[in-house]
């Protein structure tokens, strides 16, 4: 019985995340899915003092084995910050999740039974991601490769406090996918026609700063 309420409890949150998930055009892989839904729990655990959110990140972040990965900006300030430390890192999500556990043993249960969970591996290919700072009224731009006539998908996950808009270019800057609506959660998929070098480009609308996730296949 004590196994089954502690399965109930990691599931509330994602019941509340899956009320929230907005429509994607094109196929999302796998991997980006969870990648986003992990981001998703992180973003709403931070924002709302919830434990359980965080707890449920940090055990998807283990077992898609994400890894955090520098990016180098093509353009953006790299000085910028931001009140909250939203992030995917499992330790961190868990040590987080303690201090807002408030001694509560079922939380605690969790947290213990989450950290004893070993990382996904997956050699060189582990999925990585970035996170970063981009400036109020502002915006951050990457290179990135992608290779023709296969799925693409770029997700960039805000911390809630600014609009964020996701727009991606080719070589030549003509704009091949964008999400520009009023929230920080942001997603592009389509097929490039061929493999090359396509621009990246998180403008944040808000004055403040936003500190956001990034992964892109």
């Amino acid at each position: 019985m004590k196994k089954l309420f502690l399965a109930l409890a990691l599931l509330l949150p994602m019941i509340a995340m899956a009320q929230e998930e907005k429509p994607i055009q094109g196929e999302m892989p796998a991997t980006e899915s969870a990648f986003q839904l992990a981001a998703g729990l992180a973003k709403y655990g931070y924002s709302h003092n919830d434990a359980l959110s965080l707890i449920q990140a940090a055990r998807i972040a283990k077992q898609e084995g994400f890894a955090l990965s520098t990016r180098v900006k093509a353009e953006g300030q790299t000085e910028a910050t931001a009140a909250t430390q939203f992030n995917l890192n499992p330790d961190q999500l868990l040590a987080d999740a303690r201090a807002k556990a408030s001694g509560d043993d079922v939380i605690l249960a969790l947290i213990d039974d989450a950290a004893a969970m070993s990382n996904g591996t997956r050699g060189s290919s582990r999925p990585i991601y970035t996170t970063d700072v981009v400036s109020g009224n502002s915006y951050d731009l990457y290179h990135h490769t992608f290779r023709g006539d296969e799925g693409a998908t770029v997700i960039c996950i805000g911390d809630g406090d600014t609009d964020l808009d996701l727009y991606i270019y080719d070589e030549n800057y003509n704009l091949i996918a964008k999400d520009d609506d009023y929230t920080d959660d942001c997603v592009c998929t389509f097929r490039p026609y061929w493999t090359g070098t396509f621009y990246i480009k998180i403008v944040n609308r808000g004055r403040i700063a936003n500190r956001y996730l990034l992964r892109s296949n």
